[in-house]
């Protein structure tokens, strides 16, 4: 359709649809200039740009209800924009206020709210691009730094545990006997095998091992009492000989109760009674010596019958004085035997005498001592300085004390009776 002026061409639309851009009337409808685009209002909104209201259709019928219907504003929810309505919304929002002044006081709640909107996406977007890089910058150097700390931690107590094992290892091998049986987990007895105990005498504990009642001690760590809880101490082995170490590194040497932890303290108790006859005993020999802080030990039973039993046999070759007895291992049991003696010579011993520990007194000792038979044989006499700085020579048996020895008849002077 062309312009019956024919000075001018129609304006063109470069959105929408092929409908003609006019007006109800039928006039055309000058285009508007956004952004550089021509575009077109359209006939379908009752404002004009200029914000003046289309005139109401005026007739009846239904020519005049379609037009009625057609200039009603469209409703909020009334389907998807159709192309006009997207061109005619870019064409708004393309002009500024002063330069279509008339269309301010219409436009500006929308351009408001649309300006509101932006400044909002302008704040929070950079805010959650910010915390979204601080929240993994923190992630990435936090898990660096614990991935970091993690392995250290690790070591260290890998080192501890192997430092811990080492001491209770060291232990077992020169204070456990060599002829009894030692229940330990795989590296435990590995390590016992590298310090010399023979492999057939150690017993693997294992989920399919058998129970360690067939050993004489048992070495708790942590990996046994995984298989076993509370029960070694409350049924299989209730007395402690050693303990090394605390909490779950802690590792702790038991004497297993063959029959039974009821079984165990029974004999325990018959042989403290042993020991304590055996003990008054002793200290009726006029050829030994006991020093006051000994003297309650031996009174109250607490001393191992094999020593009494050698103690007695020595008096018969010299002179005895017995600054006192022991255990050589930390966290010991109460009740559990004292396996060592202190003896010095009636002449107060000095390591610049000549009656040294590691002179004639203690070849004496030693000579006298190998004589006996095995079940009361000290298995080392060593030379050692008190920590008040005085020299003795000690006398030791090995560990566990065994049980039911006031019956056996290897004892002298009728310890056993």
């Amino acid at each position: 359709m062309t312009d019956k002026s024919g000075d001018r061409e129609p304006p063109q639309r470069f959105h929408g649809d092929a409908r003609a851009a006019t007006s109800p009337s039928g006039s055309p409808v000058a285009p508007v200039l956004s952004g550089g685009e021509v575009t077109t209002p359209s006939v379908r909104s009752r404002n004009g740009l200029g914000g003046t209201s289309l005139p109401e259709p005026r007739g009846g019928g239904p020519a005049g209800s379609a037009d009625a219907e057609q200039d009603r504003p469209r409703a909020a929810n009334t389907g998807p924009l159709s192309e006009d309505e997207v061109t005619e919304w870019i064409g708004t929002a393309g002009k500024s206020l002063d330069a279509a002044p008339d269309l301010a006081p219409e436009a500006e709640p929308e351009s408001a709210s649309w300006l509101g909107a932006g400044l909002a996406a302008l704040i929070v977007i950079p805010a959650l691009v910010i915390g979204s890089l601080t929240v993994v910058a923190v992630r990435h150097f936090t898990g660096t730094w614990s991935g970091s700390a993690a392995p250290a931690r690790q070591e260290a107590a890998t080192r501890h545990e192997a430092a811990i094992r080492g001491q209770a290892g060291a232990w077992v091998a020169q204070q456990v006997s060599r002829d009894v049986t030692v229940s330990c987990d795989r590296v435990m007895c590995a390590a016992l095998e590298a310090r010399g105990l023979p492999a057939r005498d150690l017993l693997v504990l294992g989920p399919l091992s058998r129970d360690p009642s067939s050993s004489a001690v048992v070495v708790e760590t942590g990996a046994v009492r995984a298989l076993f809880g509370t029960s070694l101490d409350r049924a299989w082995a209730p007395a402690v000989v050693a303990s090394f170490g605390s909490g779950a590194a802690g590792i702790t040497v038991r004497v297993v109760a063959s029959h039974g932890a009821v079984a165990y303290q029974t004999a325990l108790a018959g042989d403290m009674a042993a020991a304590k006859a055996a003990g008054a005993r002793l200290l009726a020999e006029p050829r030994i010596s006991v020093q006051t802080s000994a003297r309650s030990q031996l009174t109250a039973g607490l001393v191992d019958l094999r020593l009494l039993s050698a103690l007695t046999a020595l008096s018969r070759h010299l002179p005895v004085t017995v600054v006192g007895f022991g255990n050589a291992g930390p966290g010991v049991s109460a009740g559990v035997p004292l396996r060592y003696a202190d003896l010095t010579p009636l002449t107060p011993l000095t390591l610049a005498s000549p009656l040294t520990p590691e002179a004639g007194y203690a070849r004496s000792v030693r000579s006298a001592l190998s004589g006996l038979d095995t079940s009361i044989r000290p298995v080392r006499t060593v030379p050692v300085v008190l920590p008040d700085g005085q020299a003795v020579l000690r006398v030791e048996f090995t560990a566990p004390s065994p049980l039911g020895v006031s019956g056996s008849q290897t004892l002298p002077l009728g310890i056993g009776e």
